[in-house]
């Protein structure tokens, strides 16, 4: 497991990073204008907290035990992907609406980009299990 946990390092740190970013949405720490569009206002409800622990859980898991079976892994760095982007635009979108430049989308701006770049990156995403 220790080698799994040297080799996922990155996705680890990630999915503790977004279950510390829904805790803070849970807590009031990050709040979002009242003018957001609704489509985006929906990353400050419970629902939608529970699915970024959700997801940073199950890329925690995957990553721990490295299963691959399924299309775990890609499922989950995807999804974590889709939250990370919807949470960056809701907040950029918050924070045209009251003119002041918070550090909470650009926070998640580097995140994503760091977990782009890890997805362009690496070479065992989407290729044939066959051999293993």
């Amino acid at each position: 497991m220790l080698r799994h946990i040297v080799k996922n390092r990155f996705w680890i740190i990630t999915g503790l990073e977004l279950v510390t970013i829904a805790f803070m949405f849970s807590i009031r720490f990050l709040v979002l204008d009242a003018d957001t569009p609704k489509s985006f206002s929906i990353v400050s409800t419970t629902a939608f907290q529970f699915v970024t622990v959700a997801v940073s859980v199950a890329m925690i898991i995957q990553s721990l035990w490295d299963i691959s079976y399924h299309f775990i892994r890609e499922i989950t760095r995807l999804l974590a992907v889709g939250v990370t982007s919807m949470m960056m635009m809701a907040f950029w979108l918050s924070d045209l609406n009251t003119l002041h430049i918070t550090l909470a989308p650009l926070g998640l701006m580097f995140l994503l980009i760091r977990m782009l770049i890890d997805l362009a990156t690496d070479n065992t995403l989407f290729k044939n299990r066959k051999g293993r």
